[in-house]
């Protein structure tokens, strides 16, 4: 089971993590461990309004509203014991012409499909590891049934695949896999908006295994 979450496109970057999970029942159970124990922490942090709702309730994790402190404290409670692993794309926007985003959801399911099949061929995921979810507010609703279709047909072709490719949109605040793939894209995002100010952590996730791989886009071609 795959879950992704992407940042919004930069003038410079656009960053997509794709997280792979081992064991989701613990991870869920980790992270409402994780949730309930910096409740308070995590209000502290939320000074954009982000992660709680008007009633005080907790909403949602957000990368975005963590300080550096607060996310080398998720990063140190998350990677413990290997439940997920972590792929990113990397799309460098200062070397795709701009034409290419006319139609942002036949750009993003482009990128998404070589990406996976770069990890597949790669043998760092399963050919038949088809289920993808997807935050729901990163794809126009009209757009969201082409990325299945689209990649049913491009990775039978590609890869052989024998099962039917899944794609799910859900909503961020209602999936906690997704939260912790937001909260893995925006450490990367911000590692490359900062001129590396997270790059320790970001050694540290290779180090331990927890990122297989970053896929970089646009593969070196003359028309982008």
């Amino acid at each position: 089971m795959t879950k992704i979450r992407l940042d919004k496109i930069n003038h410079k970057y656009f960053v997509v993590c794709i997280v792979l999970v081992n064991d989701s029942k613990k991870l869920k159970r980790i992270f409402k461990r994780y949730i309930s124990a910096n409740i308070e922490r995590l209000r502290k942090n939320d000074k954009d309004n982000k992660m709680f709702y008007k009633n005080g309730k907790f909403k949602e994790i957000k990368g975005s509203s963590l300080n550096k402190e607060m996310k080398n404290h998720f990063i140190n409670y998350f990677c413990q014991n290997n439940y997920f692993k972590i792929f990113y794309i990397l799309c460098e926007n200062y070397n795709v012409n701009s034409f290419f985003y006319d139609n942002t959801a036949r750009a993003f399911n482009y990128v998404i499909k070589n990406s996976l099949e770069s990890f597949t061929k790669n043998r760092l995921i399963k050919k038949d590891d088809n289920f993808l979810n997807v935050d729901e507010r990163n794809v126009k609703t009209n757009s969201r049934s082409t990325l299945q279709e689209y990649l049913n047909i491009e990775l039978y072709l590609s890869l052989e695949i024998q099962k039917t490719f899944q794609v799910l949109y859900c909503q961020s605040e209602s999936n906690i896999l997704i939260q912790i793939a937001d909260f893995f894209s925006n450490l990367y995002y911000s590692n490359l908006i900062t001129n590396g100010k997270y790059n320790e952590e970001i050694k540290m996730l290779f180090k331990k295994g927890y990122i297989k791989d970053i896929f970089k886009f646009p593969i070196k071609k003359s028309w982008l």
